[in-house]
């Protein structure tokens, strides 16, 4: 009996080492539009890791709003277009390389070519963290179209929204073709916040697998 209850303390005592211990690494895919600087915050608080984006790494680099900025197009800095493989690496390392990224993070608009991706792999594998776990907010065209026109965003004209979309395809489809198998879960995001966060959760706790 003492056994039993010595092996099952130590049992919950490792559940617990574990769970304090959680290490999750995201890489959440969607259309602008389509819900995620929403759901990036939600898993941000809930593993207490942060979300970062790759757009916003750049505008921090380029001294956004600050006197004597660099003169960026801010389209380009926001669609990512500046940022060649050097300099996204650099930015990226930079970032996770920070403490409160050590057990891990939620990524949004990086990695976008297969370069980046093999120095994400290195990275992980120096900080010891696990393999990136996708998250993909499956929304129509027309559905991120509407969402664009509410928010009432002064640059996202109807060139640029065409444009945002474009960019987000080709995003998408190297990384649903780099990142595929059990670690990939396509959400529906056409639905209410609510809804997709549930379906979030449902499938990082192993539901949707």
């Amino acid at each position: 009996m003492t056994r039993t209850i010595a092996l099952a303390a130590l049992t919950t005592c490792l559940a617990g080492a574990s769970l304090a211990d959680n290490r999750i690494v995201v890489l959440l895919i969607g259309p602008p539009g389509g819900g995620k600087t929403t759901q990036a915050h939600k898993l941000s608080k809930k593993y207490e890791i942060p979300s970062i984006t790759m757009s916003d790494l750049l505008k921090k680099d380029a001294g956004w709003g600050k006197m004597g900025s660099k003169k960026i197009v801010k389209a380009e800095v926001e669609s990512g277009e500046l940022a060649n493989d050097e300099t996204a690496d650099l930015l990226m390392r930079k970032r996770l390389l920070l403490d409160d990224a050590r057990r891990g993070f939620v990524l949004d608009g990086y990695p976008a070519t297969a370069g980046q991706a093999d120095k994400l792999d290195a990275l992980l594998k120096e900080r010891g963290l696990p393999l990136p776990v996708v998250i993909y907010l499956d929304v129509p065209d027309d559905v991120a179209r509407e969402r664009m026109k509410r928010r009432h965003h002064a640059d996202d004209s109807p060139e640029m929204i065409e444009r945002r979309i474009a960019e987000y395809h080709h995003e998408a489809e190297f990384i649903l073709d780099r990142y595929r198998g059990a670690q990939l879960h396509k959400i529906d995001g056409s639905g209410d916040e609510q809804h997709v966060w549930r379906d979030i959760e449902h499938a990082l706790t192993g539901g949707g697998r």
